[in-house]
This record gives C-alpha cells, sequence and structure tokens, in this order.
C-alpha cells in the first residue's frame, strides 16, 4: 500500500542557519568565571608557611592601613611597601599574582581619578594616595588569599562583629557560588541550543535572571526550613582556640616596629 505525501513533504530542506559569533555569551560565561572564582572559598590556611591565627591577621591589617592612612611620610610607605614585598616573597606564584592584581587594578583606577589634580599642581598628593590605596589594597588581599572564610568567620566573632552580620556574609557568599554555578550551566545550556543569529540577546539573558529569581526564592524556603530543623538561633559560636605561637608573636613585633617608626617619621 502506498503512502501519498504532499508535495511539500517530499522537497528536500537544506536549511543553513547564517553563522554568528557568540561573544555576547562566551563574556557572560567569563564574568560568571570571574565571580565564581573571587567567591569560592580559600584553602590557604592549610598551607605550610602561612598559618598565622586570622585574628592576628586581621588586627595587624588593620593597624597598617589605619597608620597608611595617617602618614604623610613617603619613608614610612616605603618602608609599609617592603614589609609587605617581603611577606609577598614566601608565597606562591599564584598567590603574587593575585595580589599584585589586584593592588595594581586599585591603584590605577585611584590614579585615573586623581590624575585632573596634576594640573593644578599636587601631583605629590597624587602619588601619596595611590600608594596607599596600592598598600592597602594588597595587604587586604593578602589576608583573603591566606586565610580560609570559616577561619575569618571565627577571628571576626572573637573580634565583637555582631552575629546578623556574619550570617549575612556566609549566606552572601555561599548564595554568589551556587547561584552562579546554576547560572553557568544556564548560559553553557543556552550556547549549545544557540543556532543562527539571535537578535534578542538580552531577552535571553533575562530569563536566565528569572530563572535566578526563582532559583534563589526556592533555595531561600529551602534554608530557613534547615534551619528551623537544626534548631539555629542564629549564634556564631566559635570552638578552635586562639593559637600564638613564634608566627604569630613575628607578625606582632613587626607591626609594632611600625608603629614606632610611624610615631618617628611623622611630619
Amino acid at each position: 500500500m502506498t503512502t501519498l505525501l504532499p508535495d511539500w513533504l517530499q522537497v528536500h530542506e537544506d536549511y543553513a542557519p547564517r553563522a554568528e559569533r557568540e561573544a555576547f555569551i562566551d563574556r557572560s560565561i567569563l564574568s560568571f568565571l570571574g565571580v565564581l572564582t573571587m567567591a569560592r572559598p580559600r584553602d590557604g590556611a592549610v598551607e605550610p608557611g602561612v598559618r598565622v591565627d586570622p585574628v592576628v591577621k586581621i588586627v595587624a591589617g588593620f593597624i597598617v592601613i589605619l597608620l597608611l592612612s595617617l602618614t604623610r611620610s613617603g619613608l614610612f610607605m616605603t618602608l609599609t611597601a617592603v614589609g609587605l614585598l617581603v611577606l609577598l616573597a614566601g608565597q606562591r606564584g599564584e598567590r603574587i599574582v593575585a595580589v599584585m592584581r589586584t593592588s595594581l587594578v586599585a591603584g590605577g583606577f585611584t590614579m585615573l581619578t586623581l590624575l585632573p589634580s596634576v594640573l593644578f599642581g599636587h601631583a605629590s598628593s597624587m602619588v601619596m594616595i595611590t600608594g596607599k590605596v596600592l598598600i592597602s589594597a594588597a595587604t587586604v588581599k593578602l589576608i583573603a588569599e591566606t586565610s580560609e572564610w570559616a577561619s575569618l568567620t571565627g577571628a571576626f566573632k572573637r573580634l565583637g562583629i555582631p552575629d546578623l552580620c556574619l550570617l549575612v556574609l556566609d549566606i552572601t557568599l555561599s548564595y554568589i557560588t551556587l547561584l552562579g554555578e546554576f547560572a553557568l550551566a544556564m548560559l553553557y545550556a543556552l550556547r549549545l541550543r544557540s543556532v543562527g543569529s539571535n537578535a534578542a540577546k538580552a531577552a535571553s539573558l533575562s530569563g536566565i535572571a528569572g530563572s535566578l529569581f526563582l532559583k534563589s526564592k526556592e533555595m531561600a524556603e529551602e534554608m530557613y526550613a534547615a534551619m528551623e530543623c537544626r534548631c539555629f538561633t542564629g549564634e556564631y559560636r566559635v570552638s578552635s582556640k586562639l593559637r600564638l605561637g613564634l608566627r604569630e608573636f613575628s607578625l606582632g613585633t613587626a607591626v609594632s616596629l611600625l608603629a614606632m617608626a610611624f610615631l618617628f617619621l611623622r611630619v
């Protein structure tokens, strides 16, 4: 028995969609990967040579940044930069690159912002402020690179930071990672399913944003239910004890000498 097909079904179709660059999706994927790289927890505290108690590191970093913000001496800034470079010399290459990249970006942005002041004869102020931003950004980045986030949370708790702030920081970083991975998976799916030219690229990204909103609402409800089941009251408890050894004593001594230099070199 022969089946008669319409003529339009018997015509061979040669579909050749117009090729198009996927730079929009690629840039979105790279931006999400950059956010995930910064938001993922660090494991630097378990490496040899950098196991300094986070409380001591945070206090030392705060004192260094405070002294930098108050000084007007170029020699003091030079001493601080030399000390920071000595600490960086003992780190891994990837960590040195990460610290230098962050400090250079912050310093470059500051220099561009203060560049008009050179026209009014304040070049020295631009150099001073840019140097302070460079050293301060490198100090904060070094502390973040050599510390686990869980240990930093405990250090903030010991320093008297309210539990609500710690809870918000913990949840924010966790959700940035989880939702970023979810968005990254949807971007890969969008790239695999993109055929030909797409004139509504922004509409595709808005669909991903809407899906992220619904996913975050669902995850928030699940987290709240899990907290209720575990009787979590929002109170953070520090289980480990404060460790003060040779490394902590050496770092405290170096910061004390830096503070003495600040007192002698202030102008």
